[in-house]
This record gives C-alpha cells, structure tokens and sequence, in this order.
C-alpha cells in the first residue's frame, strides 16, 4: 500500500471509532506491554472496516482481493509484540490463550513449528450452526507474539490473502489445506 493510503487509512480509523464488536475471547497479555520493544494493539469493527475498505483501491489486485475479503468480518482484533531479545515472552502466555479456545465452539484448524525463523503458527476455527464465525491466529517466535481474533463470516480458502495486512502474519495459502503440526495428546 502507498504511503498516502496509509494515512488515508490511519485518519480512516482514527476517526471511525464505534462500539467494537464483543471479542470471543480475552488476550490476556497486558503483562507483555512493558517487556515489549514494540506493540501493534488493534481493534477494528465491521463500521470501520467499512470505512477503512473505501480508501482501497479496486483497481489495485492486492488492495482489491483485501477489500473483498473484509467485506463479511465484524471485527478484527490483533495484539502483536515485538522483543528486543528472546526470553520475553513465555509458552504459558499462549497457554492461557490456547486454553479458551475449546471445542465444540473451537478447533484448530492449521499448526506448523519450527523452521530456520523458528516461527509457529496455530489457526483455530469457531463455528456456530455449521458455519465459521471466528479464526483466531496464535504466531510466535523467539523474539515476537502475535496474537489475532477476527470474527464474523470468513471465508477460509481467502484467509491467507489478508496475512500481511491489519498487522496479521503472512500465511501461505497452502497452509490453509491441512494442519501439519502433530496433536497434542
């Protein structure tokens, strides 16, 4: 995106503030902002969503697909932590969070570890009467926490064309297709 969409975007949301859409879960890592050398902390409703979705350009295709796909989520809800050093964070911090998401309502959906940036992600899934009514993103590694919710109508096969954008991860779109993190037991 163009810097003066940036700002366009920033004053979008800036000025739209409404009531945000009722989170399904709690973040719980308030105690991390201290710690953090950085930190995005966004809450984003379907108004301004809306808002925001006007200053894409259509004619531009990532902007275009962004747009698109935003169209049918109530909320988008992100808090990101970046860490001078490793160590400042901890895996209860994602336990506590991993610890709402239960089944019948949640199941992960997409878990991958490991790799030369050492970076997992873990994607679950809410669902109510058969449809999906939430995602939540888990991504972390040595050095940063990322921690999404984005709620309403989404589209699963498209998800990973949002990564990059709202302060989400880039994802590929072939990690949608099936979790290849072994279960816990």
């Amino acid at each position: 995106m163009r810097p003066a969409r940036i700002l366009a975007l920033a004053t979008a949301l800036a000025v739209g503030s409404a009531t945000l859409w009722a989170q399904q879960f709690q973040f719980n890592l308030d105690h991390l902002k201290g710690r953090a050398k950085s930190r995005i902390d966004l809450s984003l409703n379907s108004d301004t969503l809306q808002l925001a979705a006007r200053f894409m350009d259509s004619k531009d295709p990532d902007e275009a697909k962004v747009k698109k796909l935003i169209m049918g989520i109530a909320g988008i809800f992100i808090k990101s932590y970046e860490f001078k050093e490793a160590g400042n964070w901890a895996e209860s911090d994602l336990e506590k969070v991993r610890g709402q998401l239960k089944a019948p309502e949640w199941s992960r959906i997409v878990g991958i570890a490991g790799g030369d940036d050492e970076q997992n992600i873990e994607i679950w899934m809410r669902t109510a009467k058969g449809k999906v009514s939430g995602v939540a993103i888990l991504a972390s590694e040595p050095r940063r926490l990322t921690v999404a919710n984005l709620v309403g109508d989404i589209d699963l096969d498209s998800l990973a064309e949002i990564g990059g954008h709202f302060g989400l991860p880039v994802m590929q779109k072939d990690i949608m297709q099936k979790d290849r993190m072994p279960k816990k037991k």
